[in-house]
């Protein structure tokens, strides 16, 4: 059977996630990965950390302020077809003086 395992750093962040065999007790058989944690990470954890019993959120208070920050500056930015139909609109606003119409 396989099983995603993850291989933590010294400080118990998650570092990477592999795919390992596992025995029908849950002991992971691949000899590189021995030790690596076995318990699945929950969904919404930013920067996951073993905390020796369960996953938790490791991220500091600077961290989700960093990073909520850089999400608030990404959702400013217009999207590709935004900056295209401003495009056309600033096109479309012009042509009457590019064609002489308006002076």
């Amino acid at each position: 059977m396989h099983k995603h395992v993850y291989e933590l750093d010294k400080y118990m962040y998650f570092k990477e996630i592999y795919l390992a065999d596992i025995d029908e007790h849950g002991n992971i058989m691949d000899e590189e990965k021995q030790g690596f944690n076995t318990g699945d990470i929950p969904s919404g954890l930013f920067k996951p950390k073993w905390n020796g019993v369960q996953w938790v959120e490791g991220e500091s208070e600077k961290e989700k302020s960093e990073r909520e920050a850089q999400q608030l500056l990404e959702s400013l930015k217009p999207s590709p077809s935004e900056i295209a139909d401003a495009e056309l609109e600033i096109k479309i606003a012009t042509m009457p003086t590019e064609l002489e119409v308006i002076q």
